[in-house]
């Protein structure tokens, strides 16, 4: 979802479901994103600095538009009072 536009027209049902799906989709990619910050450091220490360092900050901007767009269907779902 884009645009909190396209929120206001789904349905209780569709808004729920999406919900539903945004929830899981940002729980497992925030478990990704720590296994990668572990993974990246344990290559850090054990080899020193290089690409591997770099890696998690590639997907900084990821984690930030998953933030807002859970917090938007949250937040509609919340103005409907189905929370």
């Amino acid at each position: 979802m884009k645009n909190s536009d396209n929120l206001s027209k789904l349905s209780n049902e569709a808004l729920m479901k999406t919900l539903k799906n945004a929830k899981k989709q940002f729980i497992g990619f925030m478990i990704f994103f720590v296994l990668l910050v572990v993974g990246c450091n344990y290559f850090t220490i054990t080899k020193g600095f290089g690409i591997y360092t770099m890696v998690p900050v590639i997907f900084i901007p990821i984690i930030i538009a998953n933030i807002f767009n859970y917090g938007k269907i949250k937040q509609e779902a919340k103005i409907r009072k189905l929370m």
